[in-house]
């Protein structure tokens, strides 16, 4: 069934993004905070213990591949956002026409519908 949303379930899925997105900014000024504390680390063991396996070690503590996946969810979620202050959210940005409503509700990120995404 294709997503036809009331006003009522439009402002539930904005209240859940926006609640997604301050969770998201959050996870991401940890990590940023997690950076800044190996960088800090990372000068002061090349002053005191030069080479390579003190900072190998840090260098694992850093997951960029978490960090990206998490600015990659920000931006998705930003895009639902302005889709919902557009009037196209539950719309597939492919072909148009409406996202399944039980698509939506697993993922309100989700931005194509069923038959798009094969």
């Amino acid at each position: 069934m294709s997503a036809v949303l009331s006003h009522h379930e439009l402002e539930g899925f904005a209240e859940a993004l926006h609640q997604l997105l301050a969770s998201l900014h959050e996870e991401l000024a940890d990590e940023l905070n997690e950076i800044e504390h190996i960088r800090h680390h990372l000068q002061r063991l090349s002053i005191e213990q030069p080479g390579p396996g003190s900072v190998l070690l840090l260098a694992r503590r850093l997951n960029l591949d978490h960090l990206s996946q998490n600015l990659e969810a920000i931006a998705a979620c930003e895009a639902a956002l302005e889709r919902v202050n557009r009037g196209y959210f539950g719309r597939c940005v492919r072909c148009g026409e409406g996202i399944e409503l039980n698509l939506l509700r697993a993922d309100p990120l989700v931005d194509v519908c069923l038959c798009c995404q094969k």
